[in-house]
């Protein structure tokens, strides 16, 4: 380790023990008490019981503590509604130095992504929603780092320490999931949410269901071919749609005000790429489980006239759909319109995601248990391609196995 690194963290080591008896041992119970976080604490353990029975035995307390310290030490926390309280008062100066300096330093939650690893258990990250760059002292990354944990997207509560940033508490590091699935799952927490500021506003007032997504981080990418298995979705106003000329280029059906366009080669398999057009409210839905399935359903539709973005409104990942609705509880609908056309042969439908969940999770226990399962016996229980299937296995074998 290089001079410069070993003062940074022969610093940080210095911070920990000061912090550990502040920030774990002392602040953590105040708060607690002050605040009567036992109520907060049972409400959580009631509302996420299904996830929190799932994971590891210390996971609640864990980011139960790591509530508390948010809560009091994020910008405009409940430290500087004690800062005066004569318990606090009364600590050392060094330990009351602490406190004064993280109140004027306040601690943050991020999304971020790896950018630089310039010595050990140090990291350059690129924070996904404030989009800026620092660097990270977290022994608790490196671990994941050597684990395969590279490209992981993660979710850590830090707090600086006059050098560099710290982590604390439980870090979240989500294989499976991009900033994109985070909007997404904010979205569907809150109404508020429309904008990167908004989603991270969402995860101070509450970070706990965003703790829950440490329930799916270790599910992969979905990879068929060449093609990651997404998402990706938009929803157009149109006044006037010339049907007869979409109808030159695609398959049509139509059901009670709404048509149904198919392509030959986008609306099959893994693309999945179709659109539905709403001729009584004038709303044109894009709707396809690749990117290029979607970019080259999108062009299709520009060139024969419509004047609409080719970007897609949101995309979102079969690992992240899957997490949420188990968080959440209930079923995410994305493409409704998929309802109207009920004919066993015409079907192109968001069940590809369902059985792709449900093979996920007829895998998981062959893989636990050690053994190795029929990969195309359960392929066509649930519906999905052999080679759809094969890729999700070796990935999720690669991680459990």
């Amino acid at each position: 380790m290089n001079t410069e690194f070993e003062k940074i963290k022969s610093h940080c080591h210095s911070i920990s023990k000061v912090s550990e008896k502040v920030n774990d041992e002392f602040l953590i119970n105040f708060i607690a008490e002050k605040e009567n976080m036992v109520q907060n604490m049972h409400h959580f353990q009631k509302k996420y019981r299904h996830i929190i029975r799932k994971m590891p035995d210390d996971f609640f307390s864990r980011i139960m503590a790591e509530y508390i310290i948010g809560k009091t030490l994020v910008a405009n926390g409940l430290i500087n509604k004690y800062i005066n309280h004569s318990e606090i008062r009364s600590l050392s100066e060094p330990e009351r130095e602490l406190i004064n300096f993280q109140i004027q330093n306040p601690w943050r939650y991020s999304f971020a992504h790896i950018i630089n690893h310039p010595e050990k258990e140090f990291f350059l990250l690129r924070d996904e929603f404030v989009n800026d760059e620092f660097l990270i002292y977290s022994p608790g990354m490196e671990a994941y780092f050597n684990d395969g944990h590279q490209h992981a997207l993660f979710f850590i509560l830090m707090g600086f320490n006059g050098e560099c940033w710290q982590s604390y508490g439980l870090i979240i590091a989500m294989k499976g999931f991009n900033a994109a699935d985070i909007y997404f799952y904010g979205t569907e927490l809150s109404v508020t949410v429309d904008s990167d500021h908004t989603l991270m506003e969402s995860v101070y007032k509450d970070p706990m269901p965003y703790f829950m997504l440490a329930s799916g981080m270790e599910y992969p990418v979905v990879i068929s071919g060449d093609n990651e298995i997404r998402i990706f979705s938009a929803v157009s106003e149109i006044d006037e749609l010339n049907t007869e000329k979409l109808k030159m280029q695609f398959r049509s059906m139509w059901n009670r005000n709404v048509y149904k366009f198919t392509n030959e080669k986008w609306s099959v398999p893994p693309h999945f790429a179709t659109a539905y057009y709403n001729e009584k409210t004038g709303e044109l839905l894009r709707h396809a489980m690749t990117a290029e399935g979607f970019d080259n359903l999108s062009e299709m539709l520009i060139n024969l006239g419509l004047e609409i973005d080719k970007q897609e409104d949101f995309t979102v990942s079969t690992a992240m759909l899957f997490t949420m609705e188990d968080i959440l509880k209930k079923k995410v609908v994305i493409n409704s319109y998929e309802n109207y056309f009920t004919e066993r042969t015409e079907i192109i439908k968001d069940d590809n995601l369902d059985s792709i969940n449900k093979f996920m999770n007829l895998v998981l226990p062959h893989i636990n248990s050690g053994k190795i399962p029929d990969i195309a016996a359960l392929a066509k229980k649930v519906g999905i391609d052999n080679e759809t299937a094969q890729s999700i296995y070796d990935q999720v074998k690669d991680r459990f196995g």
